[in-house]
């Protein structure tokens, strides 16, 4: 007699059929590699993914930078050099790069060089360079080296690096390109043995944070599923067990039950066999917010990225502000900002200051900073100006109180207020009303009291 397993397992369970088992659609796997392909497939389909890849380049650029020398900001400079990056439209072509460093693993703007050069797999000339014409982004899948495009002697500093890279245009053509006319970004931090699997690129972010997301999505998918459950019917029908039991019994009872919910979604009437039964059984929810917003907070943790900036909600709890969660964003688009994009940016404003057609006249040693990336309110603004009104009135008034009590003079006073800095002081008529007190004479030099203890 031939093995066969009860009809009712997938009648009504449905366990382990795909379609129907909720589980069996959603499949796990280990941390691993992932392809170019799958990165670019999450970034497209998925607005979450996308959001974790853009917010922080968008972040690292939005406030602009200011350029020191030592202390002192060179306004004018700063000025004259943002007027040409935003003719090459910077931010948005460095956050694109930002973008697909963080998706790819790398990423590389091509600067566009009036270097008197047409061939780019020459090296910049720098020493010739007339202007920049425009920065072009290029993705890594579409940047390849060889071990012949290598730089061959020991001697120099680049020993073992790309000096040559192959790329390939939006259209399937290949140009070459030296390494100096590019700012290359080369992805997150990885051991050297994987960063030679990757043909040198590093670390896409997805990788680490592939499972969070897809459990997430799955959450959302099954909650999704239990609404539409809230009211289950229950159906009893007699001889169920013997008719599973036959060679066409489970496309009956699977008939029969279709017939019955049809019936019901139109005429909201049930037609029934004297020892059938049919119940509707309510259901409850409660818990499954709760579990979508720890699966929030496990993707907010491991992206360092607030939950208000991901999906829009505000932060739960009493007294929740959501400040240390911002401090941590912040410090994490600080170090996006110090490590992949500053020695890019100074590279590219460093060949700006050689550009003659451009006339900047940057110092020969300055220093690049980002600008705050919290700005304050309006309101803000205004309750620190209260504070800091408030402040000087409580120091008047100590003031007033030393000179009603003669420990401090007026001119002792307005010394303190010119040290302070808060105010310019016409000194002109002190040596003046100094003599006047003095009874000597305009123009008589005030006696020299120094040494004169004894």
């Amino acid at each position: 007699m031939a093995e066969r397993f009860d009809g009712f397992f997938n009648a009504f369970i449905g366990h382990g059929t795909h379609g129907r088992d909720p589980f069996s659609n959603y499949i796990y796997t280990p941390s691993r590699m992932m392809t170019d392909w799958e990165c670019a497939d999450m970034f497209t389909y998925n607005g979450i993914a996308q959001k974790i890849i853009t917010a922080p380049a968008d972040e690292a650029v939005k406030e602009g930078f200011t350029l020191k020398n030592g202390e002192a900001e060179m306004e004018e400079q700063t000025k004259a050099v943002l007027s040409v990056m935003e003719d090459l439209e910077w931010e948005q072509r460095f956050s694109e790069a930002l973008s697909w460093d963080r998706l790819y693993g790398g990423s590389a703007v091509l600067m566009m060089a009036d270097d008197g050069t047409a061939d780019l797999s020459e090296p910049l000339n720098e020493s010739a360079l007339r202007n920049i014409e425009r920065l072009v982004v290029i993705e890594a899948p579409d940047i390849t080296t060889s071990d012949a495009m290598l730089y061959s002697d020991p001697r120099s500093q680049l020993y073992g690096r790309p000096e040559f890279y192959n790329v390939t245009g939006y259209y399937g053509g290949r140009f070459t390109v030296h390494e100096s006319r590019l700012l290359m970004f080369r992805g997150g931090v990885l051991p050297r043995e994987q960063r030679r699997q990757r043909a040198d690129w590093g670390a896409k972010v997805y990788e680490k944070m592939f499972n969070d997301i897809m459990r997430y999505d799955s959450a959302l998918s099954l909650a999704l599923m239990a609404l539409s459950r809230l009211s289950q019917g229950v159906m009893k029908l007699n001889g169920l067990a013997g008719k599973l039991a036959t060679d066409d019994g489970e496309q009956q009872v699977m008939k029969r039950l279709q017939l019955i919910d049809m019936a019901r979604h139109m005429m909201n009437t049930i037609a029934l066999d004297n020892e059938d039964d049919y119940r509707l059984e309510n259901m409850t929810i409660n818990g499954v917010t709760d579990i979508i917003d720890r699966f929030q907070t496990a993707i907010s943790a491991v992206t360092e990225i607030p939950v208000t900036v991901l999906f829009g909600v505000s932060p739960g709890g009493l007294n929740s502000t959501g400040k240390a969660d911002f401090e941590n964003y912040y410090n994490m688009v600080r170090r996006l900002q110090k490590r992949t994009l500053k020695p890019q940016l100074s590279r590219l404003i460093d060949l700006l200051g050689q550009c003659s057609d451009y006339g900047l006249n940057l110092p020969d040693k300055y220093t690049l900073e980002f600008n705050p990336l919290w700005q304050p309110t309006e309101k803000e603004q205004a309750d620190t100006e209260y504070v800091k009104a408030q402040t000087k009135e409580r120091e008047a008034a100590t003031a007033k109180t030393y000179y009603d009590m003669n420990a401090l003079d007026g001119s002792e006073m307005r010394d303190t207020l010119e040290k302070n800095g808060d105010y310019e002081l016409d000194r002109s008529l002190d040596d003046t009303i100094q003599n006047s007190r003095l009874g000597l004479e305009p123009g008589q030099p005030q006696p020299n009291t120094e040494g004169n203890d004894e």
